[in-house]
């Protein structure tokens, strides 16, 4: 990662809206368009735009809304409330995800069809296809189809929320089918250009699938998410993870705003999440056969006090910590879409072997730590996730106290699972709308929900088709509703 911190600021252009950006290209005989630019100058820039939108301000303030952090001084106290988030305040991801993410992976796409590399096409068809799921998933209705041809549309059109998605999963296969093309160029002439797979193309078209595996779950399709869970991501070598390190510039987001740049303003001041992982606290969710010592520690400081609780940053193996690589998507993730489809499909008892096959992962140290490793003791874990039976889920067991139906205790705790296992990233904001919070999140008590970001105030501006009336923070998307 020597070069590409300096090659993002090179690469990437500050812009101020999906339908003006291409205009500003135009005029710049030097930019990305001119052939002296090739696909694998601009990928690593792609790469890191990606990463970076996915792990600033807007996870922050999903977490906030998920009462996994909370905002302790200044503008970030108003922002626990989902009702005090402004437009303006989304102005930066949009930029980042259209402009510095989507666009330019398009253009990799195109520079590397031309320079007859399929595989680099299909890397960054994978981006750009994930970054397309994710704006449906977050803001509902997106531009898609008209969004990166400012001269034959300068006020790109919405695509609705359906067929944004349906479009992520064509962009997706197609990327699957680069990947996969017989070629003897080498998709990199340097592997380290590759920040997350040094160049494996197995790896790449697994994270495809992994994408659709994810996109597929967010419509409520559990057949085709588990059947491409199954091509996904399969052991922990191939996590996606958001790569930092301590050099400036290149440290984790969330290190740089809570140590560097704003002290105290993002902590876990009495969060939900930290009482959930934390022993000793009412809602504490470990038992006889869960123990959270460890995994409280990778996500939160170790305090006993709620009122100094804290984001975990100043310890290596913690999440937040300063060249702490953060997961964006993983195998874990993987085994939880087939735990819920099995579940939902094939019943209580085939659920709980689907499930325990992701604890046995858990056992090992899998997400406990930056290392994988249980903090550098992998023995430690070993008996921290033992094994469920039917019986823990049946009225009055170790994950039904309240006596609900046994499948929906194992799905309720599939979905809490999934909320401690997604501190930091967008999902846990997905689950909970999508399943109108089956986990049982204790959200903080504000009016109405979470139910979407904001359109941002650059789009509002300066886009003419943008939805009418643009629709608050608590409106539903249309597939999440």
């Amino acid at each position: 990662m020597k070069k590409s911190f300096l090659f993002i600021i090179i690469t990437i252009f500050l812009v101020s809206s999906c339908n003006n950006f291409i205009e500003d290209y135009n005029i710049d005989p030097n930019g990305v368009f001119s052939d002296e630019v090739s696909a694998q100058d601009m990928i690593q820039g792609v790469m890191l735009a990606n990463q970076f939108w996915q792990t600033g301000p807007a996870s922050r303030l999903t977490m906030m809304w998920m009462n996994q952090a909370t905002g302790s001084d200044r503008q970030y106290v108003s922002l626990n409330n989902w009702n005090a988030a402004a437009a303006t305040d989304f102005d930066n991801v949009w930029r980042t995800l259209y402009a510095n993410t989507m666009f330019h992976a398009s253009i990799v796409h195109q520079k590397a069809l031309v320079e007859n590399n399929p595989h680099l096409a299909g890397i960054a068809k994978v981006i750009q296809g994930q970054g397309l799921g994710m704006a449906a998933s977050l803001w509902g209705d997106v531009p898609f189809s008209q969004a990166f041809d400012y001269q034959s549309f300068p006020n790109p059109s919405y695509d609705a929320q359906a067929s944004a998605y349906d479009a992520a999963q064509i962009v997706l296969d197609e990327a699957i089918v680069l990947l996969s093309t017989s070629t003897s160029v080498p998709v990199f002439s340097d592997i380290t250009t590759d920040l997350y797979y040094e160049g494996n193309v197995s790896r790449w078209i697994e994270l495809a699938h992994s994408y659709k595996a994810r996109f597929y779950l967010h419509n409520k399709d559990y057949v085709k998410a588990n059947a491409e869970a199954l091509l996904g991501i399969s052991n922990a070598t191939g996590d996606f993870k958001a790569q930092f390190n301590n050099e400036l510039g290149g440290k984790n987001p969330y290190f740089q705003f809570m140590k560097d740049d704003r002290v105290g303003y993002l902590t876990a001041k009495n969060a939900y999440g930290w009482q959930l992982l934390k022993p000793g606290q009412d809602n504490y969710r470990g038992h006889s056969k869960t123990k959270e010592h460890l995994r409280v520690l990778y996500n939160y400081k170790n305090t006993n006090d709620g009122e100094k609780a804290d984001l975990a940053f100043t310890t290596s193996e913690s999440k937040f910590a300063e060249a702490s690589n953060m997961p964006l998507m993983t195998w874990g993730e993987m085994m939880l879409i087939q735990a819920e489809y099995q579940a939902r499909t094939n019943g209580l008892s085939a659920g709980v072997i689907a499930y325990n096959t992701y604890r046995a992962a858990l056992r090992t140290g899998y997400s406990i730590g930056v290392n994988d490793d249980c903090w550098g003791n992998p023995g430690a874990c070993n008996s921290r996730y033992e094994d469920f039976v039917d019986a823990d889920f049946a009225a009055g067991g170790l994950e039904n106290t309240d006596g609900i139906d046994d499948l929906q205790a194992l799905i309720r705790e599939i979905y809490e699972e999934r909320y401690v296992y997604f501190i930091g990233n967008f999902e846990a904001f997905t689950d909970y709308r999508r399943t109108n919070n089956v986990a049982e999140i204790q959200m903080r008590s504000f009016d109405d929900t979470p139910q979407r970001f904001l359109y941002p105030q650059a789009e509002v501006n300066s886009n003419s088709n943008i939805p009418s009336p643009i629709p608050d923070v608590s409106v539903a998307t249309p597939i999440h509703n």
